[in-house]
């Protein structure tokens, strides 16, 4: 957790301090942020299989477009990086 995250729950910590109605809404948000974040790895997951059988079966017309339109949408998004990878097949 770098110091800007801890700046920011640390004024949450205070605000629910001095207002702890306001706990339950805060939950209902984070449960939402938990939410959103657990699909956005399900697509992730599917789109990286995907690419990944296209790039087994090699008889697959036009792979290489298909697999780096799904490397471009998720890098910079998780914790590998791609750019390697798309720069190759960009030049392909």
């Amino acid at each position: 957790m770098n110091l800007k995250h801890h700046n920011f729950l640390n004024g949450v910590q205070q605000y629910i301090e001095q207002n702890p109605d306001a706990a339950a809404y805060v939950s209902d948000y984070v449960a939402r942020g938990i939410d959103a974040s657990r699909r956005a790895a399900l697509e992730r997951a599917a789109d990286m299989e995907v690419a990944l059988s296209v790039a087994i079966a090699k008889r697959w017309k036009g792979r290489e477009s298909l697999i780096l339109s799904k490397l471009k949408k998720w890098n910079g998004n998780s914790s590998l990086r791609w750019d390697d990878e798309i720069k190759a097949l960009e030049e392909v």
